[in-house]
């Protein structure tokens, strides 16, 4: 699968007709620092380390400056970072538009295989996940939603337990929404630029991600529509689907989606890190391509195993 490549991450051109092509301006990551930084706060550049491991090499004994040489110090050994592993925060973000309401009833129906296996691992002895939190985030199409008196986007904060996540998907309304497309890009950047808790901090916060060499972050969509081409939220305004791209990948967002086989879909699929289950049944439009996969409970059940097996895989390889 082809990545697209990994910058800086990046904020969309202010012009709301510019296109994806356009060279976007800095934007800074999520937990304030930069995204293709390969080292922490504090540390020697790779560039200096390197240079005084080859003068060392080079030239094993040292002079004492007056004349006698004597063995050089031997080279630090480098450092290494434990990586924290079993650690995920898992973001549901569902279309919640009218056709929804049968795919957000039978997720909630459904939550606890997703959480049981989540802990338990599979049949393949998947790394289980032993900390996890998750919540659930709607979203719209931005002006329909207006012009309809409606949210065009409901936010909820992170939770530990499957009855809590259940409680959120309960509350959660699917109406409204007008014509295709949706606006999904704007719901992912929106998620990918949420707060992170600082780096080391001692308490987590239910509204931020945690900080991103500390758990995994999962991002989970469920839609059975196109999306909008072009954001129109104000900090991305006219930004595009590169717009998108940077910031999932500066803050370190794995991407899973349940969507049809449209042509948008692919592309945001070749993310790094990013993966698409195409939702489609011959003869059925994409609604009733997405009511039928998740209305029957045994493929639908397997297919949340399947995932939080792919989730605590990610959750054993955090990236710092």
């Amino acid at each position: 699968m082809a990545n697209i490549e990994d910058t800086e991450p990046t904020s969309p051109p202010s012009d709301a007709a510019s296109s994806s092509e356009a060279p976007p301006a800095s934007t800074p990551a999520a937990d304030g620092e930069s995204a293709t930084s390969s080292g922490g706060e504090g540390d020697a550049p790779a560039a200096v380390a390197d240079s005084a491991d080859s003068e060392l090499a080079a030239d094993p004994i040292a002079s004492d400056g007056g004349g006698q040489s004597e063995p050089a110090a031997p080279a630090a050994a480098p450092q290494t970072r434990a990586k924290t592993k079993g650690v995920a925060d898992v973001v549901f973000l569902i279309d919640v538009s009218g056709s929804m309401s049968p795919i957000i009833d039978a997720l909630r129906k459904n939550i606890e295989t997703f959480v049981d296996s989540l802990s338990s691992g599979d049949a393949n002895n998947a790394a289980p996940v032993r900390d996890w939190r998750g919540k659930v985030v709607g979203y719209r199409d931005i002006e329909a939603a207006k012009s309809e008196g409606l949210e065009w986007l409901e936010d909820n904060n992170f939770v530990r337990d499957a009855v809590a996540l259940k409680a959120q998907l309960a509350a959660l309304r699917a109406q409204g929404g007008g014509d295709e497309p949706e606006s999904l890009l704007d719901a992912l950047y929106k998620v990918a630029t949420m707060e992170a808790s600082p780096k080391g901090s001692q308490s987590e916060e239910s509204n931020k991600w945690r900080y991103r060499s500390e758990a995994a972050r999962v991002v989970v969509v469920f839609t059975d529509a196109s999306f909008k081409e072009t954001m129109s939220i104000e900090e991305a305004k006219g930004g595009a689907m590169q717009d998108v791209a940077n910031v999932v990948m500066a803050n370190r967002i794995i991407l899973s989606l349940f969507a049809p086989n449209f042509e948008g879909y692919d592309r945001l699929s070749q993310i790094d890190k990013s993966e698409w289950e195409v939702v489609e049944y011959e003869g059925l439009n994409p609604q009733e391509a997405l009511q039928k996969f998740t209305a029957d409970p045994a493929n639908f059940r397997t297919t949340l195993k399947q995932l939080a097996a792919s989730v605590s895989r990610s959750a054993e390889t955090v990236a710092l």
